[in-house]
């Protein structure tokens, strides 16, 4: 039972005073709220004890109890924050640790930014409190590598919280202002010289009242190589260009609601002026769900940069540490560890050296790519296609392993890789990063044993910089994979033969086929324990699901069509895998099927970029990984806006237009014509022996000869077969 708590306990001045007196409610009803609130509160914060019951008055129930500052100049903004913040000052970085996300990893994104470009230079930490940001960063960047901090903060409990953290500490270069950000400018006893090279917001720019003149002073401070990162609540506009952004209705009211109630404004022309003035180099939208069951908490990454910035040569130089972890270490003893050829136009330039602008609209079609991996045989390719230096051309994405095998190999001047699925895109943006950041041993891990240990995190330290925003915010959502070959769709096909290799108890007998001796022996196990199961009414019955098909390996139902017009689903699969295993020896020379079995590759039967040689052909020089081109977009669409007439010298179009549409062939096939250079060559493959679309080519010009058909007389034609 409640006792009885006199009418009169609320100041009639305060806010609960006025709304006691509108609405009619005695001050035991409003006790009882306040009660309730109070619970609530400490249930959400998931712990107890004094501390979140600290946290919970201050934040839900002490607003309300005392009349609020409404003026918009710098004294009346520090008053209110000051109210808010007095009373729980020395337990903001405890409380705040699972409430604010996202502040880690944007200062691992920052960190990796700077890695790449700086003389002298300084860091401003606006709205940095108590300082705890400050402290995390050193575990990242060394904070003795800046000349400068300066945390400025306008809410003078905080800051004093900050001084006692920085003397601690023991640093000397950090400095806390209590001041209102719209007015710092650098000490004049710092030096006119000392370049802003990193400017950061975590949680304080949805609490600024009149947010543009501060982002409007922002721009003329950061230095013109400088970047500027920022995480904060977020939410987002009714419609949003950016999907993954894009939030409900519910989501979109509530969360604007409640904050407003402690002054935190969510309104997302905050996050669109700041994307105005300054471009966009890496973003991230979250969702907080670490503070109780069913409640998410909408929250955002941004890295930004100067537009337009003129930028100096940049030191290609390779770290001389041999895997992350002993960067790690070295780090700590490392003024700057610099990260290897990163040309000057593309220092925070948005990780495009290599991705084409490309309709966002584009993401929500595409959930995940089709293969982790090519399934082309490149040796076969490499056979015809007489590749040289000078060759231009133009391919589809696919896993991105042939572009690679042909960069390693030749190192041709320009290479079109064209896919309309994004996320097949990111998996070649993640391989050339790869190759960009990591020292072979750990891009081994990576891509030639399916995994790496934190992924996540390596990402943020390594990868990012190289990655174009979509591919950085793809991979961060599906960064907790335990293989990547199992990933995709591709890796469903990989794990539905997995379940019924152990289902049907052939788990041995597949690993002794992968690691036999001979070929005779590797027959031997596929021919007495495999094959019975494996060419069994179950396959078949999935060769004939179109969903699987299309789901699992790639295979429309246009092409199955073709394939079935010239036999059945069973004896395709018997001409496809009895010459591989007659023909080929899969642990020492085909990796294409070697990878789907063992989910791995072995150093000696890997892709030619997979392999130390190949590697470092790549990352040491720096023109192979910059003829690379990803699109985005349609191959017509590539074609026509993107490629002069008669720029071409190669062109590759796989097996996709075995999809087609006369129509869509015709046009396709017209636009080649017009692109390819003259004495230009263009190749395809088709699960027909003889393409209906062949004609088409002929008519716009083309002498079509075959360079390969599978049939009686010549059963295996490459290392996949298909």
């Amino acid at each position: 039972m409640v006792p009885f708590i006199a009418a009169d306990w609320i100041p009639a001045s305060s806010v609960l005073g006025g709304f006691k007196g509108a609405v009619g409610i005695s001050g035991t009803q409003i006790a009882v709220l306040l009660a309730v609130l109070a619970a609530t509160a400490v249930v959400f914060g998931t712990a107890g004890g004094s501390v979140y019951l600290r946290f919970a008055y201050n934040c839900f129930i002490k607003p309300f109890l005392k009349k609020k500052s409404d003026g918009l100049d710098s004294q009346e903004h520090q008053n209110r924050l000051e109210a808010f913040y007095e009373g729980q000052a020395d337990i903001y970085d405890e409380t705040r640790r699972r409430l604010l996300r996202g502040r880690s990893t944007m200062l691992k994104l920052c960190a990796a930014q700077l890695a790449q470009f700086y003389p002298r230079y300084a860091w401003i930490d606006i709205g940095g409190g108590t300082g705890a940001n400050i402290e995390m960063m050193n575990t990242f960047f060394p904070i003795r590598n800046f000349d400068k901090v300066y945390l400025v903060d306008i809410t003078p409990s905080l800051c004093k919280v900050a001084e006692e953290r920085f003397k601690r500490l023991g640093w000397t270069n950090v400095t806390v202002i209590c001041m209102d950000a719209s007015k710092f400018t650098i000490p004049k006893e710092d030096g006119e010289d000392l370049e802003i090279a990193l400017m950061t917001m975590s949680y304080s720019l949805s609490m600024i009242e009149n947010f543009y003149p501060i982002v409007d002073g922002l721009v003329n401070v950061l230095s013109p190589t400088g970047i500027f990162g920022v995480s904060d609540f977020y939410v987002s506009s009714k419609r949003s260009s950016d999907t993954t952004r894009q939030l409900s209705w519910l989501s979109r009211w509530f969360w604007s609601i409640w904050f407003d109630a402690d002054n935190i404004y969510l309104h997302p022309c905050r996050r669109d002026y700041l994307e105005h003035k300054f471009k966009t180099v890496k973003t991230l939208n979250g969702k907080n769900r670490s503070m109780f069951p069913g409640v998410a908490i909408p929250y955002y990454i941004w890295i930004g940069a100067q537009h337009g910035a003129e930028l100096s040569s940049l030191d290609d130089k390779i770290d001389e540490t041999d895997s992350i972890a002993e960067e790690e270490e070295a780090a700590k003893n490392l003024a700057v560890a610099k990260l290897p050829h990163v040309s000057s136009d593309h220092v925070h330039g948005q990780g495009l050296r290599w991705r084409q602008p490309f309709d966002p609209a584009l993401i929500p079609r595409f959930s995940t790519y089709i293969y982790a991996f090519a399934w082309e045989d490149p040796r076969t390719d490499l056979e015809f296609l007489d590749l040289t230096p000078d060759d231009r051309m133009l391919i589809i994405t696919s896993g991105g392993c042939n572009a690679l095998e042909y960069a390693c190999k030749v190192g041709p001047a320009r290479i079109h890789c064209v896919d309309l699925n994004p996320c097949q895109n990111n998996m070649l943006e993640l391989k050339l990063a790869g190759i960009s950041s990591l020292q072979y041993a750990d891009f081994w891990r990576l891509f030639g044993e399916g995994y790496i240990p934190n992924f996540s995190n390596v990402l943020d330290t390594h990868f990012s910089p190289y990655l174009s925003p979509y591919a950085y915010h793809f991979w961060k959502e599906t960064a907790g994979f335990k293989n990547l070959f199992k990933t995709g769709c591709s890796g469903l096909a990989i794990r539905i033969f997995q379940f019924v290799s152990k289902a049907r108890g052939l788990a041995g007998a597949v690993e002794r086929m992968c690691n036999a001796d001979s070929i005779e022996e590797q027959w031997n196990v596929w021919e007495k324990e495999i094959r019975p199961h494996f060419l069994s009414k179950w396959l078949i019955m999935l060769l004939n699901n179109d969903r699987f098909l299309w789901g699992a390996l790639g295979v429309p139902p246009a092409q199955m069509q073709m394939l079935l017009e010239e036999g059945s689903a069973y004896d395709y699969v018997v001409n496809t895998f009895d010459p591989i295993i007659k023909s080929s020896h899969l642990r020492d020379d085909n990796y294409f099927y070697y990878v789907c079995l063992m989910l791995k590759y072995t150093p000696q039967n890997a892709p030619s970029y997979l392999t130390e040689e190949g590697f470092n052909a790549l990352q040491q020089n720096p023109s192979r990984l910059d003829a690379f081109r990803i699109h985005t977009r349609t191959i017509v669409e590539v074609l026509k806006s993107e490629v002069a007439d008669g720029e071409l010298t190669r062109v590759i179009l796989m097996d996709h237009l075995d999809w087609f549409s006369n129509e869509d062939a015709d046009e396709e096939i017209s636009a080649v014509a017009k692109k390819l250079a003259k004495g230009g060559r263009a190749y395809w493959r088709s699960a027909g022996k003889y393409p209906w679309y062949n004609s088409m080519f002929e008519e716009k010009g083309f002498k079509v000869s075959p360079c390969q058909i599978r049939d009686e007389k010549m059963p295996y034609i490459d290392r996949v077969n298909s």
